[in-house]
């Protein structure tokens, strides 16, 4: 903290469920929340999860199980809406009905697994001018997130999503990665 006191840029590790949690955690492990909103810039979240096999790839329907567990999701329905406006889904509503998505059936090339390699899915936390006294006053991890999100942070349910619904990955894996 003292490095990026006068200027430093510190890079990190630290292990939380997401990039907004990794407050109170740094305050849990002793740094006082005025020097954190003074250092704090960005924080980056990430998970890998397995990228579906481009030699057996094939579309399937979402299905019922599956679309019950994304769609209780509280951030499902302004996920797609963002997607839905950037133009990756197509319609308007909260609706999964007509989503297809892809799923490896199992090949040589991917040992039968259906995938093969890994790819990120991230969320990047921007610590603002409003984010900062947030920290100082020991907000609510919760309260600083909706800030964030409400500030345009992209979660990484939605990267996720995103990367699920271009046939990167499966809806398996978001569910798995960021449940």
């Amino acid at each position: 903290m003292r490095a990026a006191l006068v200027g430093r840029l510190l890079i990190s590790t630290l292990h939380t469920n997401d990039s907004t949690t990794s407050i109170p955690r740094l305050i849990d492990i002793g740094v006082e929340p005025y020097l954190l909103a003074s250092t704090l810039t960005l924080v980056v979240a990430q998970r890998l999860v397995r990228r579906i096999c481009t030699s057996c790839r094939q579309s399937v329907p979402l299905e019922e199980i599956l679309s019950e567990a994304v769609l209780r999701r509280p951030e499902f329905a302004s996920s797609l809406a963002a997607l839905q406006q950037s133009g990756l889904v197509a319609g308007a509503g909260s609706k999964a009905d007509n989503i297809r998505l892809s799923r490896g059936s199992g090949c040589p090339r991917c040992g039968g697994t259906g995938y093969c390699g890994r790819i990120g899915i991230c969320e990047l936390f921007e610590v603002d001018a409003e984010i900062r006294p947030m920290i100082s006053k020991h907000s609510d991890a919760a309260l600083i997130r909706g800030t964030a999100i409400r500030q345009g942070m992209r979660t990484m349910f939605q990267d996720g999503l995103e990367k699920a619904l271009v046939c990167e990955t499966t809806i398996e894996e978001l569910v798995r990665a960021t449940a």
